[in-house]
């Protein structure tokens, strides 16, 4: 993205709009998911990358500056940076993308020393999407490589997924599809589901994911994977759609299941 159209992001991200544009850049979900982590496990940080659902608008976020005015954090890029090595996975993290929301390149190497250092795989992903957004190539590599690490939990390697994702690197592809088709928790199956439909590029090697997901074993998946070959505008899954009709026996899924097959069975233009 170039460096005028990364400024309007920033700007977009600072002001709060509520109307977010699906596929904008990084860091713009923050808000919710941190309010979340820190009114229920305090060692649980909660990432930054997006996590709305294809085709629906995001609900009204905190700021990252709102977040850390409930840390008691100045926004100067001296408190800020002092921030990076603060005890709280959160705070550290919100620091770092206040960093880059102002666009603060100076603070980079700061945010990278923070980085080398950083005991917790969530903020590691956290600095590096910062990082990334202040145009290091560095904290990139870094992505790659926690995106495709069995050992670092699944929810933190999606996150890292759609960071490389929005630079239109086909890397971590191959990790979000390997988490849809073997991570236990169905929650996170269905937000591997999300980050495949919003990966740019990748829209065939989703349709086939979304197939395969169509017999998961719990329903809110099967929905997902509905949901994903509709919004792909995936025609050539009809069939697929109609055998899995036959089967289905969740009322909800089946629901889904005829909405989207009578509407990838209309002409282009009326879906």
């Amino acid at each position: 993205m170039r460096l005028k159209e990364d400024r309007e992001v920033k700007i977009l991200l600072t002001k709060r709009l509520a109307g977010i544009a699906r596929g904008c850049f990084l860091l713009l979900l923050v808000g919710a998911l941190l309010t979340a982590a820190s009114t229920a496990v305090s060692a649980q940080v909660a990432p930054l990358a997006p996590r709305w659902l294809a085709g629906t608008p995001p609900p009204p976020v905190e700021t990252f500056a709102d977040g850390l005015a409930r840390h008691h954090i100045d926004l100067t890029e001296t408190a800020l940076i002092a921030a990076l090595t603060d005890p709280d996975g959160e705070v550290r993290s919100l620091a770092a993308a206040q960093l880059a929301a102002m666009d603060d390149h100076p603070a980079l190497t700061a945010i990278l020393d923070r980085l080398d250092v950083e005991p917790d795989p969530q903020v590691q992903v956290n600095l590096a999407g910062a990082a990334t957004w202040l145009g290091s190539n560095r904290a990139l590599d870094r992505l790659q490589r926690l995106c495709q690490n069995l050992n670092v939990p699944s929810t933190a390697r999606l996150d890292a997924a759609r960071y490389v994702s929005n630079k239109e690197l086909l890397t971590c592809f191959s990790a979000v599809e390997q988490i849809e088709q073997s991570e236990q928790d169905a929650s996170i199956r269905v937000l591997a589901l999300e980050a495949a439909v919003n990966y740019p590029g990748q829209s065939e090697r989703t349709k086939a994911l979304a197939v395969s997901a169509l017999t998961d074993r719990d329903p809110t998946v099967r929905i997902a994977a509905i949901e994903a070959l509709r919004t792909l505008h995936a025609t050539g899954a009809v069939d697929a759609l109609s055998r899995a009709l036959q089967v289905e026996d969740d009322d909800t899924a089946r629901e889904h299941l005829r909405a989207a097959i009578r509407v990838l069975r209309l002409p282009k233009a009326e879906q």
